[in-house]
């Protein structure tokens, strides 16, 4: 009597990994869309939650605040606030009532660089995308130590209010053709193209800011005397041209995913993420919208003017 043996021969075993090999291989790629469009959904929340902030605000002092409170790029004011963004004022309207109440007395007694540096870390969740891997950047090395107390950037957010379509200059940076700029004063009446044709705010990527030796101020909120919380709509979302900024990652070490060109007097920050193909951006009615890469570059800039007078193409 011959016995036979059971199991699995070593053609069958292979075969076996062989098909959960390609299993897997579809199932990731699925796994990945699945979790990024949970992240773009969630981006838009964020955005949306800012363009109603943003409304409430207005509602409540009838004027939008200035995208920055300076005299103009690199141009603090001579009274505090000196240098802040648009930020810190709209905190109530995000729900950070209680930071806001921490920061006030400093709105009205210091230079923003002289916040508490335990404020001005604090990370705001809905100020941050989701798909970018270097969110919730705070604070930054100055020399080879850790942040200098009460002397820092603070906290860096993935939204930047819209300037318009240029870039920033020392004689445009009060003139600027968009809503939120140096010293800006602008309501809803401001806004001739119409609502639904001006963009209010986009998203950017960040890069490392807190590396010795490699700073990079976009996207930092209070200290914004340097652009950095205002972006253009110069170029399409993800051009490969370079941003220009006093201090940023530049060349050689400026990664390839926010190429920036240090500049002390011509600055841009443009529209970029990690979203395939495009970056959301929201309109001055605070409807979110996902705009292609591919888009039209005079559409994109007709779409960050106040009262230019075009008439935006679709996207």
């Amino acid at each position: 009597m011959v016995l036979k043996r059971t199991g699995f021969t070593l053609v069958e075993l292979l075969v076996v990994i062989a098909i959960i090999g390609v299993l897997i291989a579809l199932l990731l790629p699925a796994v990945q869309q699945a979790r990024e469009a949970a992240r773009r959904m969630t981006c838009s929340n964020h955005q949306k939650q800012l363009g109603l902030a943003l409304h409430n605000y207005h509602d409540t002092h009838r004027v939008f605040p200035p995208g920055v409170f300076a005299d103009g790029l690199n141009d603090s004011l001579n009274t505090p606030p000196h240098s802040m963004s648009w930020m810190p004022v709209i905190l109530p309207y995000l729900e950070q009532a209680a930071l806001h109440d921490q920061l006030s007395q400093y709105f009205t007694t210091r230079n923003s660089s002289g916040f508490p540096s335990a404020l001005m870390n604090t990370k705001i969740e809905t100020l941050m995308c989701p798909s970018d891997p270097n969110r919730g950047q705070t604070g930054e090395v100055h020399g080879t130590g850790e942040p200098v107390p009460d002397f820092n950037d603070g906290f860096h957010g993935n939204y930047l209010l819209c300037h318009g379509n240029e870039e920033i200059t020392t004689t445009t940076d009060n003139a600027a053709s968009g809503m939120f700029f140096y010293l800006s004063k602008t309501d809803f009446s401001s806004v001739t193209d119409g609502t639904a044709n001006t963009v209010m705010a986009a998203e950017i990527l960040l890069v490392p800011s807190n590396i010795t030796g490699k700073r990079d101020w976009r996207g930092r909120y209070y200290r914004a005397d340097h652009l950095s919380s205002i972006v253009s709509t110069r170029l399409p979302p993800n051009t490969t041209a370079s941003d220009k900024c006093r201090t940023c990652q530049g060349s050689p070490t400026s990664p390839s995913y926010a190429p920036c060109a240090q500049d002390t007097n011509t600055q841009v920050i443009y529209s970029r993420s990690m979203h395939p193909g495009g970056a959301l951006m929201t309109l001055m009615d605070a409807s979110v919208h996902f705009v292609p890469e591919t888009i039209d570059t005079q559409t994109w800039r007709d779409l960050g003017t106040r009262a230019g007078g075009e008439v935006p193409k679709a996207y």
